[in-house]
């Protein structure tokens, strides 16, 4: 990894900054709201139930979604429309501090639609915020800058200054993630990344002009010194990506001055921490004293070892190993690379406890985490490639590579989730805006209908009409309600990582020009997508069917994973397959967990056994396998792919309970964990029963 993209990641990991909604529960507000609630009703009922959703949602996610429906239902009866899209906003902070991006995203633009008319209004300027954030982390750029600069603008509207020129220091570091961003995958013309960073700096410059005006209170209790000093740490990035490394040094120096006297010493401590690390990069690199850049990597060292910082820490270990590799100190560059690697794995696992205001930090950490451990494996490899040890600089290249491929996953779905919220949020503005033209033609019929016919007989046929609109509505819920179930359970059936790990597999039989594997692995990747397709599309299908795609699948499965696994599938003799039928597709989500979280962690082959047989006139589904178990795939999955959330299992809860309502019969559902005979875990065995068709 070049030096001047580690100076980007550096920056974006040491970025100390406040979020426009409550990181924390303040529990006094949260006692005074509780106190207030059993004596108001009407839409102060719906408001303090907002205040409750919102202050507690980043503690409790259950309680947050509890109140935020309450005071959703209540909005409804009583069509307090700006009290509805706040609570749906509510509903997606829940969301969004359960770390679902997705439901997040839908939520909050459900509330935009619902909220934009009542502009200008805080709620609405932290949703556009919000909305800002999470687009960024979707990679939907061409929409950021819109969402920041409405946000700001409702803020300046109510007065709101404080938050205002805040708004503009997140626009600045938009730009700068943009340019990062764009030079990850390709340097782009010199003139557009000035231009980029002339952007942010003008309006950090703006946040700074407020800020060094001395007023009595600022949001979230801050204070002024702790914005500059934000200030001038992203000052000093946008210098230093502009090749002005003599500013990029002054505002770092900056920060040192500003935070002296601050009596947060935990911020002071962090902030000095990360103006050391940028100074010791800008001197070691850029301005010819290794001795001064030496001096600042051990001060950045010594100030972040004492915090619960650990994406901070990491940076300063990473320039020490560098530092010590550029010197031919070999073996301490090698004890600071993997004290720097050891960090980064800390700080993935412990995250979710570290005490932040930002309420994006999780989300944003954990990416730039993930992109920073690329330039500390990437400096092992140079280490060991130097030093002649091939056998390690070979192992940590893959290890390089297998980070770089996750990335690329991670990149992919939450591409996927930008561009599936984008179709969404469009179809259901023409949705909205074709309801809305509908109901101005009924109201023109009826006022002609009500001259026309007048007295009673207008009367009767206005309250006809509104019967058949009633039913028509109930009906049309019904059917999008099964709707997006079928979408959800197609979507958990048509795995996004499956579909791309098969579709790079037939790439690479392609460049290793194996046409024939290539050829035979691309039509059954067809005939599968095909089965599912035709699947989705019956309620039920004969037993030998589901088989057929089933082996298909697993088979698929084989070639991804080579030697990984082994399957057999067992059909009782008092089983006729031809004429026997199931609804389909129930078992592929159970038989994906047992590859994806079960035997793919085995050290050695595994083996997945899928059973049927007939008991009591129902017929027994059972899916075995010899994995790791439900406890260490989780342990395992925390630390690879902590942003995953599986949704397969509970989609075919959900539908396994929608047929037992619909045949009145109960369909259970058992997930059994296995052991050894010495208790120790063996294994994940699903089974359901159901009705013979």
């Amino acid at each position: 990894m070049n030096r001047v993209l580690l100076i980007f990641l550096s920056c974006l990991l040491s970025g100390i900054s406040d979020g426009q909604i409550q990181n924390h529960t303040r529990q006094e507000v949260v006692d005074s709201l509780f106190v207030l609630l059993p004596d108001v009703s009407g839409t102060q009922r719906v408001d303090v139930l907002n205040g409750l959703s919102m202050e507690l949602a980043p503690r409790n996610f259950d309680s947050s979604f509890q109140y935020a429906g309450e005071a959703l239902a209540l909005s409804e009866k009583l069509n307090y429309l700006f009290g509805k899209g706040v609570a749906v906003f509510n509903t997606g902070n829940s969301h969004f501090f359960n770390n679902d991006i997705k439901d997040a995203l839908t939520k909050y633009l459900e509330a935009w639609r619902i909220l934009e008319p009542f502009e200008p209004a805080r709620e609405i300027g932290d949703l556009l915020y919000q909305l800002g954030s999470i687009n960024e982390y979707v990679r939907n750029t061409k929409k950021v800058l819109n969402y920041y600069s409405r946000a700001a603008k409702n803020y300046g509207a109510i007065g709101d200054s404080a938050r205002q020129v805040l708004t503009y220091m997140t626009l600045g570091a938009s730009y700068y993630y943009k340019f990062q961003a764009l030079y990850a995958i390709d340097p782009i013309p010199e003139e557009e990344a000035l231009a980029m960073m002339d952007s942010a700096i003008k309006f950090n410059n703006v946040t700074r002009e407020y800020f060094l005006i001395p007023r009595k209170e600022y949001p979230w209790g801050i204070s002024a010194e702790h914005v500059l000093s934000n200030n001038d740490n992203y000052d000093g990035c946008y210098y230093s990506a502009k090749g002005d490394h003599q500013a990029a040094r002054d505002h770092y120096l900056s920060i040192l001055k500003i935070t002296e006297k601050m009596a947060d010493t935990n911020f002071r401590n962090g902030m000095n921490g990360v103006a050391s690390s940028n100074l010791s990069y800008e001197y070691y690199y850029f301005l010819d004293s290794e001795d001064s850049g030496m001096y600042y990597v051990k001060k950045a060292e010594g100030l972040l070892k004492n915090t619960d910082r650990y994406d901070l820490y990491a940076v300063p270990l990473l320039n020490l190993g560098n530092f010590s590799r550029d010197r031919g100190r070999y073996k301490e560059s090698e004890m600071y690379l993997m004290k720097a690697l050891n960090v980064s794995d800390t700080f993935l696992l412990k995250v979710g406890e570290i005490d932040e205001p930002d309420p994006n930090f999780r989300l944003w950490g954990l990416t730039h985490m993930r992109h920073f451990r690329l330039g500390i494996l990437t400096s092992l490899v140079a280490l060991h490639s130097e030093t002649g040890d091939f056998k390690n600089a070979l192992s940590y290249q893959k290890k390089l590579e297998e980070e770089k491929e996750q990335q690329t996953r991670d990149e992919l779905t939450r591409q996927i989730i930008g561009l599936e919220t984008d179709y969404e949020d469009e179809q259901k503005r023409q949705e909205i805006a074709g309801m809305a033209r509908d109901i101005e033609l009924r109201q023109l019929r009826l006022t002609q209908a009500r001259i026309l016919f007048a007295g009673i007989g207008g009367f009767l046929l206005i309250a006809f009409l509104i019967s058949m609109l009633w039913i028509q509505r109930r009906r049309s819920r019904s059917d999008r309600k099964a709707m997006v179930l079928e979408q959800k359970l197609l979507r958990a059936q048509m795995n996004p990582h499956f579909i791309f790990n098969s579709l790079y597999s037939i790439q690479n039989f392609i460049v290793t020009e194996k046409s024939e594997k290539a050829s035979i692995y691309l039509s059954k990747f067809a005939r599968l997508v095909r089965n599912i397709l035709d699947n989705s599309a019956e309620e039920f299908v004969p037993l030998e069917k589901e088989i057929s795609t089933i082996e298909n699948y697993l088979e698929l499965q084989q070639v991804r994973f080579p030697g990984k696994f082994e399957y057999r599938i067992d059909i009782a003799d008092d089983i006729d397959p031809e004429i026997l039928k199931i609804p389909p597709m129930l078992a592929q989500p159970f038989i994906e967990n047992a590859i994806e979280h079960g035997i793919r962690h085995r050290e050695t082959p595994g083996h997945i056994g899928i059973r049927f047989s007939l008991r009591d006139h129902t017929l027994i589904f059972e899916v075995e396998d010899d994995g790791v178990g439900r406890q260490k795939a989780r342990e395992i999955e925390v630390v690879m792919n902590p942003e995953h959330r599986s949704m397969a299992t509970s989609l075919t809860r959900e539908r396994l309970a929608n047929l037992s309502r619909k045949l009145k019969t109960k369909i259970p559902l058992e997930i059994i964990d296995l052991q050894n005979a010495l208790g120790q875990a063996s294994g994940t065995m699903v089974r359901f029963t159901i009705p013979i068709f």
